[in-house]
């Protein structure tokens, strides 16, 4: 763990102030931890923050490993022909994680667009070249209504119609000559009415990729594999959450034909739909450790630890007037780590979620939360070891002096 965890090497600080922190966090401390990384950041007005949110990409995914970092680092030294990197890195994800075919991309939403190109073009130049326009090509994906979301924008940019469907009834009338792709949002799941197995069977039926969406599925780990033994043809994945890669890449895992068409709509080609979307030689070297690493690791061990962080904060606020905390792990649709709900009775306290968060987020050092209309709610798996001392501490000081007013 002390590797994964280095940005956080808290137990490197003078004798004076790790004695400090192992009572009570004080301004001095938390500035010291605070001050440990993002200097850089710092120097141009941007302040670094603890993630007590998720991997959102709006506070930019997660930490590299510093087993990826270093990979970025040593690819960026010298040149190689791109397209044969792209085709062996993919070959090693591929049998790293046991699936036909892998291809590093520009990010999970760049996956998306390259999974569509695949089913619309195929390996087709013509087609290649002339999308998004699809006129005379089968370009409709079918998306079950409730999974509908910011990111099938990708699925249009390739030309795409999306087809609405709300019941697997619905699903069978609107596959025709002009499908070219069943689209389906892994942790929407249990919103819509049709399930995974039933969406599935529908695509096999009628001889039509089925697509799934799982940037952020990671936890559980086996999802790299599962998705695709489950039946789906093409599975995304973003490189710079659960992975630990870099921000700007993904991986798009699937169907030998389908991976390999989606090569052919993608940069370093010209004139394809995927140019744009440039994947360098140094994010796919980072991408193929970060997966290495990743299949390595001791998943249990993160759990426990993350589950360490929640309880903590949870007992160093459990004594404040009215404040209720559960520790827990989603169920289905939510992403498979401790999170820690504190709840309140905001008139009692004289402080609402709302103020509570915003506290958080422009104290020093800066922390994001999740906040709901009757909650705040925080994550684990992208805290670091010490942090959880400080987001105490914080919610203890803020709790305090709303009772004052």
């Amino acid at each position: 763990m002390a590797q994964y965890f280095s940005r956080r090497n808290l137990f490197g600080a003078p004798l004076w102030l790790a004695a400090a922190g192992s009572l009570r966090p004080t301004d001095l401390y938390a500035s010291y931890l605070a001050s440990r990384h993002g200097e850089n950041y710092r120097q141009i007005g941007i302040r670094p923050l603890i993630n007590a949110a998720g991997t959102y990409t709006t506070l930019t995914g997660s930490v590299m490993s510093d087993d990826a970092r270093q990979a970025m680092f040593e690819a960026s030294k010298c040149f190689v022909p791109l397209v044969e990197l792209q085709q062996v890195v993919g070959e090693r994800i591929a049998k790293l994680i046991g699936v036909p075919a892998a291809l590093v991309s520009a990010g999970a939403a760049s996956a998306i667009q390259l999974a569509t190109a695949a089913c619309i073009a195929g390996k087709d130049p013509d087609k290649i070249h002339r999308l998004p326009q699809t006129e005379g090509m089968a370009n409709e994906v079918i998306m079950v209504k409730q999974h509908r979301m910011g990111f099938d924008h990708a699925a249009r940019a390739s030309g795409a119609k999306i087809v609405e469907v709300d019941t697997l009834e619905e699903l069978h009338k609107a596959i025709g000559p002009k499908t070219a792709m069943l689209f389906y949002v892994h942790i929407y799941e249990p919103k819509g009415k049709i399930r995974e197995a039933d969406f599935l069977a529908a695509g096999k039926k009628a001889g039509v990729p089925v697509f799934n969406d799982a940037a952020a599925e990671l936890p559980p780990h086996d999802n790299l594999w599962k998705i695709v033994e489950s039946g789906f043809d093409l599975v995304s994945f973003s490189g710079g959450k659960g992975l630990r890669g870099p921000q700007a890449s993904g991986i798009l895992v699937g169907r030998k034909e389908l991976v390999e068409a989606a090569a052919l709509n993608n940069n370093p080609y010209s004139d394809t739909i995927g140019r744009g979307m440039k994947v360098g030689k140094e994010e796919i070297m980072a991408v193929l450790k970060a997966v290495e690493v990743y299949m390595q690791r001791d998943h249990d061990a993160d759990q426990k630890l993350w589950r360490g962080f929640m309880e903590h904060i949870a007992g160093e606020v459990a004594g404040t007037p009215s404040v209720k905390t559960e520790v827990y792990i989603p169920g289905p649709g939510g992403h498979p780590i401790p999170y820690l709900r504190i709840q309140w009775d905001e008139k009692k306290l004289g402080l609402t979620y709302a103020e509570c968060a915003k506290k958080l987020s422009d104290g020093e050092p800066r922390i994001e939360v999740n906040t709901a209309s009757d909650e705040i709610n925080l994550a684990s798996y992208n805290m670091y070891p010490g942090e959880e001392r400080i987001v105490a501490w914080r919610l203890r000081e803020i709790f305090r002096d709303a009772g004052k007013a």
